[in-house]
């Protein structure tokens, strides 16, 4: 879309007017003795036409429906640049419903222009907390939402990992504001660790992320909480089959806010019958999360405190011979917690934000009290950005971002080998900056970010000492008022983890960082006012990979690995490259909302110099997702998500022998990634309904993941002698049913 800049530097730009605002209808059988105020983005053309309209602060579904559609009958006068000329435009546009009137406040000026955000990123696609509530198939949780979107592919199990542009999931950054976090889903994928009434937006960015962001190879995250007090208090409480939630948002006064928030799921005394076999139960995940905010305003800054943290375990219980009773088999928890202080000051005619947060993360597993894998972290963060413009036409971007902390790791596998150990403190300080330049339909934005990594000190068995320096180009020009041409290129980096690098260990301090290649070139077109399509094609090329030591126990993102394994030294052998294309089309109407997501793309891989190449393990060649959305009469709403995915490669066995040693029968591995499981594909439906009661509004609503009970397989396995396969299968259909009391 253009951004119309001109009037945001222009000293006097002529707005537009409204000409004549036909009065919205009072919607039916709701209560006419309050006042409801909806507020509404309207998109202009230069002569004033209606292109798009958008509910940015709801009232409800019914008066929300009354006032889109009355915006769209409003006549407007064009706006006017400093020279004269006519310019798109972006205004909001109030409409208030009072007792005996409905008043459409934009004609009595509160309409205003406002520049359209320049952003950094070639690609970049936001989401709204309130369009995230209602989409199926995502049980309303704003991560998950992603998933839709061009360029991530389906996780196996639903794990919910972020697999994006062809890239491992640790490989992509989760952010909060702008600093990463630890962990995005409770365990099994169920739901974020942040809930969704906490944030404003979540930024997705596949690729050629700007230099704010570092240390990544893959596609960035950006979870967003609002940056302004809240209007009035507010509260929730909600039940559904998984798990129960309370969120509470208090304004204490004039400048100061209070949020609390907390779930507990009960998930496992849901699913623990229908997972537990014979002599061997799984206890299935228990999760919980909790989020205490304080924000306050002063006439110079806004002061952020938050608290959040999560705890999940999960646990395999076995039957003990000698005493038949319950004993645990295996145990799995994964938890962390942060403190976060936040100053913002957009008061002047710059921006700056300071970010400090610290706390700990830890993942544990324990196998038949014999082994054990154990991740520790204790973290402090820091960012500081500036953000103005120099002149009419150039602004500039700076920033400083670093991270420092205390790492241990310890595996140990029982009667296989000794213990894999270590532990040391590191300091990453990394600085970025961009100057971002625009005249007239052309914008350029080139940017430097540099990083170290030191790992080493006290307590530790050696010191590394590791360094990058990563620059990129970013550039748009709009051919028309709503057709926008983009291409970006530049190198990102990130840091061999502690265990890989650990001369205490199995490590190799002479690694060195991990390197990528990103282009992207793409389009954006804005069609008939509420169909807007985004499309772009790109390559990623990965060197300096680090590859080997894959037999050792490790934590993993996704299925249970299966062999050969790389079992030599750790090295910088790897690389790789992924070639693809997106496309996003998205249509916003008064009452509904419809998206078709397309993904192509060819991810691969070669370890060694002498390997063959081969399919990445998370390759899919095409993705596809069909979503809609409807608000129906009497606040009811009705919607439903159609995916289709490749399935992921594996490598087949073909061939199995008997171990007269172990009396077990191994498989021999046929070529890597030669295989393929059978296409995913899943339906998910859902409905909600909204009653308005005299004292709080209660929502219930029903979502079935996979309704069509399609068998989707996951991930390949064999029956005992491997000479058949046997691939797991996808769960049936899911459903989500639940209610929602907000005061």
């Amino acid at each position: 879309m253009y951004s119309l800049l001109a009037l945001a530097f222009a000293a006097d730009p002529v707005l537009p007017e409204v000409v004549e605002a036909p009065i919205p209808i009072w919607p039916e059988g709701t209560d006419q003795t309050t006042v409801v105020e909806v507020t509404l983005t309207v998109v202009l053309s230069p002569q004033g036409d209606v292109l798009d309209v958008r509910v940015v602060e709801p009232g409800n579904p019914s008066f929300d429906a009354a006032a889109v559609d009355a915006a769209w009958e409003t006549l407007f006068s064009g706006a006017l640049d400093a020279d004269g000329n006519p310019a798109p435009a972006q205004i909001t546009y109030t409409v208030r419903f009072e007792p005996g009137a409905v008043v459409p406040l934009g004609a009595d000026g509160v309409i205003v222009v406002e520049a359209e955000r320049v952003t950094s990123e070639v690609v970049e696609r936001t989401l709204t907390a309130e369009e995230i509530r209602y989409l199926p198939g995502t049980s309303g949780d704003a991560v998950k939402v992603v998933q839709n979107l061009p360029g991530v592919a389906r996780p196996p199990l639903g794990t919910g990992n972020l697999i994006i542009r062809g890239t491992a999931p640790e490989d992509s950054l989760t952010t909060l504001d702008g600093s990463p976090i630890p962990l995005v889903f409770h365990f099994g994928g169920l739901t974020s660790v942040v809930p969704s009434d906490l944030l404003s937006e979540v930024a997705y960015v596949p690729g050629n992320a700007s230099v704010r962001y570092g240390r990544t190879l893959g596609g960035v995250v950006d979870l967003r909480t609002t940056t302004t007090l809240p209007e009035e208090s507010s509260a929730y409480v909600s039940v559904d089959l998984y798990q129960s939630a309370f969120f509470v948002q208090r304004r204490l006064s004039d400048s100061t806010s209070l949020t609390v928030a907390a779930r507990r799921s009960y998930i496992d005394a849901v699913l623990t019958p229908f997972l537990s076999n014979g002599s061997i139960r799984i206890q299935a995940p228990r999760y919980y999360d909790g989020q205490v905010r304080l924000v306050h305003e002063t006439d110079t800054a806004t002061w952020d405190v938050l608290f959040y943290g999560s705890d999940d375990r999960f646990r395999f219980l076995g039957i003990d011979e000698d005493t038949e009773e319950d004993t645990v088999f295996a145990s799995y928890a994964d938890r962390f917690a942060r403190l976060r202080l936040r100053r913002l000051d957009t008061r002047g005619p710059w921006d700056r934000e300071t970010t400090l947060a610290v706390g700990p993360e830890s993942r544990f597993f324990e196998f038949s009290t014999a082994s054990e894998a154990i991740e520790t972290n204790w973290s402090a963060t820091f960012r500081q950005e500036l953000n103005g413009s120099l002149t009419d036409t150039l602004s500039l971007r700076s920033g400083l971002d670093v991270q420092a902390g205390r790492q241990t790791y310890l595996f140990y596998l029982a009667n296989v080998g000794g213990r894999d150990e270590g532990e040391s403190p590191y300091f990453a300080p990394g600085v970025y900056s961009e100057l971002t330049w625009q005249q007239g339909p052309t914008t350029l934005i080139g940017g430097l970010r540099g990083d170290v990594m030191s790992y080493g000190g006290p307590g530790s068995s050696g010191s590394v000492v590791l360094q990058t320096l990563d620059p990129r180009l970013t550039a748009r020009y709009a051919v028309a008022d709503f057709t926008t041409l983009k291409a970006s290129v530049g190198r990102y980096s990130a840091f061999p983890d502690l265990r890989s690098i650990d001369v205490g260990g199995d490590g190799n301090p002479k690694l060195s960082p991990e390197r990528s290649l990103q282009a992207t070139v793409g389009f954006e077109q804005q069609l008939l006012g509420n169909l807007r399509v985004d499309g772009s094609v790109f390559v990623n090329r990965l060197t300096d990979q680090v590859v080997g030591r894959e037999d050792r126990l490790r934590f993993f993102t996704g299925p249970p690995p299966i062999g050969p394994f790389d079992t030599d030294a750790y090295a910088n052998d790897g690389v790789g490259q992924v070639l693809g294309a997106e496309l996003l089309a998205r249509y916003d109407g008064p009452s509904s909302t419809a998206l078709l997501s397309v993904t192509v793309s060819n991810s691969q891989r070669q370890d060694r110099p002498d390997d063959d190449v081969e399919l990445f393990e998370f390759d899919q060649p095409l993705v596809l997702t069909a979503l809609w959305s409807q608000q129906l009469p009497r606040n009811w709403r009705a919607g439903i998500r159609l995916r289709y995915g490749s399935g992921n490669p594996y490598t087949p066995v073909v061939n199995s022998y008997l171990d007269l040693d172990t009396r077990t029968w191994r498989p021999v591995y046929g070529e890597r990634s030669s295989g393929r499981l059978s296409p995913f594909f899943s339906t998910d439906v859902r409905i909600d309904k909204t009653w308005e009661l005299r004292r709080f509004d209660l929502v219930g609503y029903l979502e079935i993941q996979n309704a069509t009970f399609a068998q989707n397989p996951e991930y390949m396995a064999w029956n005992f002698d491997y000479s058949e396969e046997q691939p797991f299968v996808s769960s049936p259909p899911l459903p989500v049913f639940g209610i929602r009391g907000e005061f």
